[in-house]
């Protein structure tokens, strides 16, 4: 009687956990991408890339540079129940560069990461995501550099109503209390966020940043290392569709703030950046037109003057906005600093800020067939002291055919004329820029 029994308890058992583990559904994708470049006047894939903008006998002309590199990843939904839902990033290969990385190296910190892992938890009163989730991107491309961030985060969902939704969340972005530490450092970031959806899409969100950087050791010295920033943003969004034809797209994003620096002297800077974007947007059906205008603060005195007025003079107009292949990709590190060069060109222009004005048109020639044209100019925002404001004129052009439902080849073609702000104030005889060509080709798999 006891082995019928524990037979039949062992049995149901098994048909427990055999039911939780069937209840559970894991829902994959992913993708491969193989992308091919060749600059003119590069400085180089060890660099950090950046460009060569002056040509002149008394410094190295950069040289065409030409590499491939690839990367794979998947994006893992591990359904619990109705309820919850883990969901994860987890990169195979990040950007390795053929010939210079071995794919199956873990100890880089590159290959085979966890890039995003988050819980998200659909609850009576909205919808909490919490861990290592999406960061950066926010409505439109314009100054967005997506990330992963380590939040806490509410979101009404359409508790509210069906045209309204909000969000708040709170960001460690870096936690380096401890006093097994030499340097500690305490950066923390809180949103809050509510957008109208009844014509159009509205939205508005108020962020603040504390940011605290000091050394252990001389914590109650006079001099001690490190600084303490209080920052504040407002970054609003609208985008309308007035009729079939016609539609606009504007975003912006102020930032205001201190930043006290713990030396000698307690230097105190004031914060305040600008960046703007609109774009008019025509549709003929298979064709579309852009009309745009993007605008990033600079700083004309640099920190001299105690103000730090650039708008970020880190990312520029974020790696995620590129409508021009040169002056705002992501490979040439000028407006765009999404490979973190420390080239002086690059740095220069967005200490300087920008106006940038782009058309663009792009064509769904056949099913499979897209072309993509564009033409832009940009200028300093912020003339520095000797320097010429022109960046310079840009003509792009781009294809996309897809091979299959899930296989796409894209060629693209930038060439930049550049103007004499990357001259740099310079007034050595005979000194000229180099003009920039770009070719950039990509074949990406999804699944």
């Amino acid at each position: 009687m006891k082995k019928v029994f524990f037979t039949a308890a062992a049995l149901g058992l098994v048909a427990g956990i055999s039911t939780s583990a069937a209840a559970l559904e894991l829902k994959v994708k992913g993708e491969y991408i193989l992308e091919g470049y060749s600059i003119s006047d590069g400085l180089g894939i060890n660099s950090g890339l950046g460009l060569q903008m002056q040509d002149t006998s008394s410094k190295d002309d950069g040289d065409r540079n030409a590499w491939f590199e690839h990367k794979f990843q998947t994006d893992a939904d591990l359904v619990v129940n109705d309820a919850i839902t883990i969901k994860s990033r987890i990169r195979f290969v990040d950007w390795g560069v053929w010939g210079s990385q071995d794919d199956t190296d873990v100890s880089n910190g590159n290959n085979f990461s966890v890039r995003r892992l988050w819980m998200v938890y659909k609850s009576p009163v909205g919808i909490w995501e919490i861990g290592r989730r999406p960061a950066g991107a926010w409505e439109n491309s314009f100054v967005n550099t997506a990330t992963r961030g380590d939040r806490i985060m509410w979101k009404s969902g359409k508790m509210l109503s069906d045209n309204f939704e909000m969000y708040a969340f709170y960001q460690k972005i870096t936690e380096e209390d401890s006093y097994t530490n030499d340097d500690g450092h305490d950066y923390d970031y809180y949103e809050v966020y509510g957008a109208f959806t009844g014509y159009g899409k509205t939205s508005l969100a108020v962020g603040y940043y504390g940011d605290e950087q000091f050394d252990y050791d001389t914590l109650d010295d006079v001099g001690t290392v490190g600084y303490t920033t209080d920052r504040w943003r407002v970054k609003g969004y609208g985008g309308y569709q007035f009729t079939e034809m016609l539609g606009l797209e504007v975003e912006f994003d102020y930032i205001n703030g201190t930043k006290e620096m713990n030396d000698a002297a307690n230097t105190e800077y004031d914060i305040s950046g600008l960046a703007f974007m609109a774009d008019l947007q025509v549709n003929f059906g298979a064709a579309q037109t852009d009309f745009m205008y993007f605008y990033i603060s600079g700083d004309e005195n640099g920190s001299t003057d105690g103000d730090l007025d650039a708008y970020s003079t880190g990312s520029g107009t974020g790696a995620d906005f590129e409508p021009l292949y040169i002056l705002t990709g992501t490979k040439t590190s000028l407006l765009n600093n999404d490979m973190g060069s420390d080239n002086e060109y690059g740095t220069a222009a967005r200490t300087a800020g920008a106006h940038g004005f782009v058309g663009a048109a792009d064509i769904q020639a056949t099913e499979k067939l897209g072309l993509h044209g564009a033409l832009g100019y940009a200028m300093a925002a912020d003339e520095m002291a000797g320097y010429d404001s022109d960046y310079g004129w840009e003509a792009d052009l781009g294809a996309s055919y897809k091979l299959l439902d899930n296989l796409t080849y894209n060629l693209h073609f930038g060439y930049l004329a550049s103007g004499d702000f990357f001259k740099l104030g310079s007034t050595e005889a005979g000194l000229e820029t180099n003009d920039i060509t770009l070719l950039y080709n990509n074949l990406s798999m999804t699944f």
